[in-house]
């Protein structure tokens, strides 16, 4: 049996390794001129540089966590954020630390002192118009003094790097990089795993659906206090700095890799970063759902296949869970 698979971020990489076990030749087709998606990393002046921003691997679920670690080992990372606000600098979430800062605040004040104008700009939209699946996803208020952003069980980088491991998840699998958007199409198989856009699988036919992307300023300096600093005030355009000497032990380090990072609409000559699913997209994207589920032998999955602003984690869950996995 011949598995092709449409992508090769961690979707598409999860369901390879899956599939491989089960016996299937698996081939994979990517438009990008390498493995690893958006986790791509290099080496870069002694420094892991992640090129399409900060990816952390963060969740609760035990076997989301073996499964990943069965590729390469991984640290135990803390992102430490922090946001440039109209009162001063303060960690996030908003926490005992915050508000020895800045005093107390209700969560509609904290909202307008991190949020707003943050999430206006990565979205183009007003946070009135923005949908719970997305506004939910931020932690407004969290107790206690923890410098860490994400509280979950298990938190890290890869110690040799994302696209390493993902290497590692590949091994024996065929690649194909560097293809045109349509090279999968002319391939024979008995199963499809697609990671795409869902418009672009379907041409388009219902419209096309709405995506934002992200341009990063690259810049060789000088350390960062910290790992991660939000701008939440909308006069400046970017959304945060990141520091990527802080994904390992780099204390000793005097200068530094950092990316200031833009929030933009998708188009053509850029990469869909996250599905803007408001407006009329949930109506378009509802009939390509539907016309999904009379697709013979082909699965999507992913952020972009799902049209879900999902986490590393949950992609990998949702592909287990597609392929009966675990």
């Amino acid at each position: 049996m011949k598995a092709i698979i449409v992508g090769c971020g961690i979707s598409g990489a999860t369901a390879a390794f899956i599939l491989k076990q089960r016996g299937y030749e698996v081939e994979i087709f990517e438009t990008r001129s390498h493995i690893a998606g958006n986790c791509y990393d290099v080496k870069e002046d002694g420094i892991t540089v992640h090129r399409y921003g900060a990816h952390g691997f963060h969740t609760n679920l035990d076997k989301i966590w073996s499964f990943v670690n069965q590729f390469g080992e991984f640290n135990s990372w803390c992102a430490e954020v922090v946001a440039n606000t109209k009162e001063g600098v303060i960690p996030i979430p908003f926490n005992d630390r915050s508000e020895k800062i800045v005093g107390p605040k209700t969560k509609s004040e904290i909202i307008d002192l991190l949020f707003r104008d943050y999430s206006e700009k990565m979205w183009g939209k007003s946070w009135e118009d923005l949908p719970c699946e997305i506004t939910a996803r931020i932690k407004k208020r969290r107790p206690g003094n923890s410098s860490c952003y994400h509280s979950d069980k298990y938190c890290g980088v890869p110690k040799h790097g994302y696209t390493e491991l993902f290497g590692n998840m590949l091994e024996g699998i065929k690649v194909h990089l560097n293809c045109g958007e349509n090279d999968w199409r002319r391939q024979k198989c008995d199963l499809l795993i697609y990671t795409g856009k869902i418009d672009a699988y379907f041409d388009y036919t219902y419209g096309r659906l709405g995506y934002r992307s992200l341009i990063f300023e690259w810049q060789k300096t000088k350390k960062q206090k910290i790992f991660q600093v939000n701008e939440c005030n909308k006069d400046k355009k970017w959304l945060r700095l990141i520091d990527h000497s802080y994904f390992y032990d780099n204390s000793h380090i005097e200068n530094t890799i950092i990316h200031k990072e833009y929030s933009c609409a998708h188009n053509p000559s850029n990469e869909p970063f996250y599905p803007e699913n408001f407006g009329e997209n949930p109506i378009i994207y509802k009939k390509y759902n539907e016309a999904a589920k009379s697709q013979s032998n082909v699965i999507f999955t992913g952020r972009l296949a799902t049209y879900k602003y999902i986490d590393l984690d949950t992609a990998v869950a949702q592909t287990m869970k597609k392929l009966k996995y675990g």
